[in-house]
């Protein structure tokens, strides 16, 4: 049909319209080919995000889920899920040294229309506190893992964000402890 239309507008020679329909078709079959090859991608981190979160639940006495109506009904006395911060496309519930600890993770898109993945960690604090958020440089002084995005908390919560979602176990533990640990400072304050 291309070839119909560009013979019949342009006259050009019949092999170029041939030529430039080919590689068309080869253009199309490529990108199609990359855009399965990115959610191949996205699949396999997705299932390696939840296998690490799961094993990090069940070594903390808690859950994982992908509905955060799972753990408001379960009747196990969790509060972090009724934060409006608790919500995403994994999330896990846990207790690490003593405090509650949520973990969720979500995607969005940026306007390039590029996926970027976030992993938050919740902290149960043990008395309210008034709403902050950490600029960077007081980010890098509190020694947190170079992909900590931002830091906030209040009321009772401290949220670290993290960009990405957790690559394996040793890493999800390593950004827990981090805000486990600042958790622990911010209440001796």
């Amino acid at each position: 049909m291309l070839v119909l239309v560009c013979e019949l507008f342009w006259r050009f020679p019949w092999q170029v319209i041939v030529l430039l329909a080919a590689g068309m078709v080869v253009t199309g079959v490529l990108l199609a080919a990359m855009s399965l090859g990115d959610e191949q991608r996205d699949a396999d981190r997705r299932e390696s995000s939840r296998v690490s979160l799961l094993a990090w639940a069940c070594l903390n006495g808690g859950r994982c889920e992908t509905d955060s109506a799972a753990f408001t009904t379960d009747g196990e006395g969790w509060e972090l899920p009724a934060s409006p911060l608790f919500r995403g496309t994994l999330l896990a519930v846990g207790h690490r040294e003593g405090v509650e600890v949520g973990i969720t993770c979500s995607m969005g898109w940026d306007p390039e229309a590029e996926t970027i993945w976030h992993m938050t960690v919740l902290v149960r604090l043990c008395e309210e506190r008034s709403p902050a958020r950490l600029r960077r440089r007081e980010i890098h002084r509190l020694g947190l893992p170079q992909d900590v995005a931002s830091v906030a908390m209040g009321g009772r919560e401290l949220c670290v964000r993290y960009a990405g979602w957790p690559e394996d176990f040793v890493a999800l533990n390593a950004q827990v402890d981090a805000a486990v640990r600042l958790a622990a400072s911010l209440q001796e304050a």
